[in-house]
């Protein structure tokens, strides 16, 4: 048996990464080793919160597809064709999602299902919701890579988007986490704007989750609490039946005891008193 994830860790550790990618240019030493710390934080999360060998031989597997690319692509940026380059980019993208969309099921399974509360299960479900912002920033990223102009970002504030050899690429990945936190938390500083129709329909499935997911863990967190409480207050369920020596229960032994004294009567006695009558 594993211990219980401490889930204020893996917390710590997927903010430090998303500070490292949004505040540092694209295929740079702090965006890198932020991907790269977002990367491990979500395997470890996969070693520690599950104890079948099957998820977490999937987790890796997914993570390895995922890291590799990436991997190659910082150490040798114009080194394949355009048109290979973003199609691997594309994959690479794909692999992400898939990634990262397993580790929110997997830790969103341990805290839903959760008997009590702690401050270990608060932590899991802020480390749930950094995950959903993390996610929809690379579905966002996915989709710039088919449609470059699915979102406008404000020239006097965002950079060019990011170049790698002779292909043009989407946006940073700290661009799009950026935006992504915005849209979940539903603060909309109007730097950034979809503005295709795809783009405002997934904006508009990230707010409402971003809401949703507040409310209904808070809902659920406040159950479990009354739950328990009440549990903790009810006293333990006593015998319904009376015990014989109750104070309430003479009564009854005296009748027992009176039928037991007329059926064991002398039958000769009876005879007697009959004949003398």
């Amino acid at each position: 048996m594993r211990k219980e994830p401490n889930y204020l860790y893996l917390v710590i550790s997927l903010l430090i990464a998303v500070v490292l990618i949004t505040s540092a240019p694209p295929l740079k030493p702090l965006g890198i080793l932020g991907v790269f710390t977002g990367a491990l934080s979500l395997m470890a999360t996969a070693y520690i919160v599950t104890e079948r060998r099957l998820h977490v031989l999937l987790a890796a597997v997914l993570g390895a597809a995922a890291l590799l690319p990436f991997a190659w692509f910082s150490i040798h940026p114009g080194a394949l064709a355009p048109r290979l380059a973003n199609g691997i980019y594309a994959a690479n993208l794909v692999f992400w999602l898939l990634f990262t969309f397993y580790i929110v099921l997997i830790v969103f399974r341990g805290i839903i299902t959760a008997r009590s509360i702690r401050s270990n299960e608060i932590y899991g479900a802020i480390y749930v919701y950094l995950l959903i912002g993390v996610l929809f920033a690379q579905a966002y990223q996915l989709l710039l890579a088919g449609y470059p102009d699915a979102l406008y970002f404000d020239p006097g504030r965002f950079s060019a988007p990011q170049m790698i050899g002779s292909g043009l690429y989407t946006r940073g990945a700290g661009d799009l986490v950026y935006y992504s936190f915005v849209t979940l938390g539903t603060v909309g500083y109007g730097d950034v704007t979809p503005s295709s129709p795809l783009a405002r329909s997934l904006s508009l499935i990230e707010a409402v989750i971003g809401i949703m997911y507040v409310a209904t863990m808070i809902a659920r967190f406040v159950s479990i609490q009354i739950s328990g409480e009440r549990r903790g207050a009810e006293p333990e369920h006593a015998d319904p039946r009376p015990s014989p020596d109750s104070p309430g229960n003479h009564s009854g032994v005296k009748r027992a005891a009176g039928d037991r004294v007329e059926g064991n009567e002398d039958p000769a006695s009876t005879g007697s008193s009959g004949c003398g009558l």
